[in-house]
């Protein structure tokens, strides 16, 4: 199973996402609730990740600016944000690039898998 790296603050939230992601089977999940955790993760794991899934915003940290320093160290990595706000929100005030794949909360356990999937 390849894992996917999960990264939210929000310790529900991430649990939900990870057990949801879990039952389907097919994924192991990594789940971090800060920088530094993915990061530690990343480093132990890093060249078996796919997707990556971050929050926009994690903790007062950047969640783009996380996937930019493991995209530094794996470019091929595959990334997804998850976010309440709308995009252009987020493109406008440079939290995301137009080109980002977001999935805006809420969504649909369907909409989640399709995304990791196909993206």
């Amino acid at each position: 199973m390849t894992p996917i790296l999960l990264i939210d603050d929000n310790p529900l939230l991430l649990q939900m996402l990870g057990l949801l992601l879990r039952s389907k089977g097919e994924y192991s999940v990594l789940e971090a609730g800060t920088q530094r955790a993915a990061v530690a993760q990343f480093e132990q794991r890093g060249s078996e990740i796919d997707p990556l899934i971050a929050d926009v915003c994690v903790g007062g940290q950047s969640g783009r600016a996380i996937a930019d320093e493991l995209t530094t160290l794996r470019p091929q990595l595959r990334v997804l944000f998850i976010s309440g706000y709308p995009k252009d929100h987020l493109v406008g005030n440079e939290l995301l690039g137009p080109d980002d794949a977001l999935l805006a909360k809420p969504f649909s356990p369907e909409t989640l898998f399709r995304r990791i999937c196909c993206k």
